[in-house]
């Protein structure tokens, strides 16, 4: 599952997706930067709270500007 967003105001760009590591275990990767430019990526051992993660990350992501789009 990729969940993207982007804010048309600044050029940047969140991405976030679900899959499993070595371990067999649910991680989420998130994905950032600029639009054209470098990105980053951290990953959150998320277990079995996976839902509560993505809720909370789209939420900010949404309070920050950014736009759904898929």
């Amino acid at each position: 599952m990729l969940i993207k967003f982007e804010n048309p105001n600044n050029g940047r760009f969140y991405y976030v997706n679900v899959q499993r590591d070595l371990l067999n275990h649910n991680v989420i990767i998130v994905y950032r930067g600029g639009i054209g430019g470098l990105s980053f990526h951290r990953t959150v051992y998320a277990g079995n709270e996976i839902d509560i993660n993505i809720q909370k990350i789209c939420k900010k992501r949404l309070q920050r500007g950014y736009i759904l789009v898929s």
